[in-house]
């Protein structure tokens, strides 16, 4: 599919980049200010993925993964080095979807919604249930690994939300839900689909179990992802390639 592949060569290079500056300003609170050089920045519309951002380490990270996300397909980009051609493109958009979630969180906090969104969880995971075999997968796997996703961004906003709480205030302003975030989301589900399907593709064997785990622990590190991002990231990996949930995911970190 080449519109997926050259989407996916555009976002591999800030990923791991966006979540490190994610989890680099996680303790840091809205405390954290952008470094001086962007102090001259020019304002964008109000509605733009860069003027809605926070400021600090996390606004840049929602920005590079909000800019890379709206660019068109074909936007020349330097991909970082590839270790491992199947299992990179899947960790890496894991990371994505885990970065866009604090957006959606901020977006939550300011409207009042409610974390849990049953009617949207719902389609989503009946979607991708419809287009697993355009991939290769079952119905039963597509659905696993979707609701994984789901569960570890509900795990990120929960424990975001309950920080923000506490602290009385978000950083930065919201970005639409409806018309940016979640768009966002579906492109990014489709890559995930695509490359979830080259993954499972591979032999059902232990040579791929120790890929998957060889891969999750390296882009974990080169992310260095924060006790929270690295909970979720664990999660939404847990279940590549099964039919069912490896177990029932409780928010026991939210707090």
């Amino acid at each position: 599919m080449p519109r997926i592949a050259l989407a996916r060569r555009a976002t591999t290079l800030v990923t791991a980049t966006a979540l490190a500056l994610l989890c680099a300003g996680a303790q840091a609170g809205t405390a954290s200010t952008m470094p001086s050089r962007d102090a001259h920045t020019h304002a964008s519309p109000s509605n733009s993925p860069t003027a809605a951002a926070p400021h600090g380490v996390r606004g840049l990270a929602v920005r590079l993964v909000s800019q890379t996300l709206a660019a068109a397909p074909g936007t020349p980009a330097k991909p970082r080095p590839v270790v491992d051609p199947v299992l990179d493109p899947l960790m890496n958009g894991i990371l994505e979807r885990l970065a866009i979630s604090e957006a959606v969180a901020r977006t939550k906090y300011a409207s009042g919604k409610p974390v849990q969104d049953t009617p949207r969880e719902q389609a989503l995971l009946d979607n991708v249930g419809e287009r697993a075999t355009q991939f290769g997968l079952t119905s039963a796997q597509a659905r696993t690994f979707f609701r994984l996703q789901i569960e570890a961004g509900k795990l990120v906003q929960t424990a975001l939300l309950a920080r923000w709480a506490r602290e009385g205030r978000a950083p930065g302003e919201p970005v639409d839900l409806a018309s940016r975030l979640r768009p966002a989301l579906d492109r990014l589900g489709t890559s995930l689909l695509h490359d979830l399907g080259r993954l499972c593709a591979l032999p059902d064997d232990p040579s791929r179990m120790a890929r998957i785990h060889q891969a999750r622990e390296r882009i974990a590190k080169a992310a260095k992802l924060e006790a929270l991002q690295r909970a979720a990231f664990d999660e939404a990996t847990s279940g590549l390639c099964l039919s069912a949930p490896p177990r029932v995911w409780t928010l026991s970190m939210a707090n």
